[in-house]
């Protein structure tokens, strides 16, 4: 019997416990935008013709913005600006063109950078990304140069500038 009392007193009872914490999951979403410019080609016209005639053409960026970041677009004067006129070069020869932010061509397109400093009407372009490409119309013209300038491919770059 001395067994048994013994066995019965050594019992012990296992017992498991428990313990909590919290884990944090976190993610931060930056704003980020990319700008895809393409070729604003006022195509091939004759010296005589452009002496006379205004020639117009367009084209279209791509701008790709984070869902819900405001951003602004912004073009400097070119490589060849006289002054704030914008002008395409061929050995030395320039052409003048203006950019405009309408197809009425009643607004050009300035060098201000932000929607603070595009204080002008329709003078650069303010949006909102929306996660996917959206497109940014650009409209162009050269005025009539009033003499025929000389025969070559005249071309300039311009900057542009996306602030987000």
């Amino acid at each position: 019997m001395l067994f048994v009392a013994l066995a019965s007193g050594c019992q012990s009872s296992a017992q498991a416990g428990t313990s909590t914490a919290n884990l944090t999951v976190q993610i931060t979403i930056t704003a980020s935008c990319t700008i895809n410019a393409a070729t604003l080609n006022f195509g091939s016209v004759s010296g005589t013709t452009l002496a006379t005639t205004l020639q117009s053409s367009s084209t279209t960026v791509s701008v790709t913005c984070t869902n819900g970041s405001p951003y602004s677009i912004a073009m400097d004067n070119g490589a060849n600006p006289s002054g704030s006129q914008r002008r395409m070069a061929n050995a030395g020869n320039f052409i003048s063109y203006n950019l405009f932010t309408d197809a009425a061509h009643t607004n050009p397109w300035t060098t201000a950078t932000s929607s603070t400093t595009c204080t002008t009407t329709n003078g650069c372009f303010l949006g909102t990304g929306n996660g996917s490409a959206q497109t940014i119309n650009i409209y162009g013209d050269v005025p009539a140069t009033g003499t025929a300038p000389n025969t070559g491919t005249y071309t300039d770059t311009v900057v542009m500038t996306i602030t987000y």
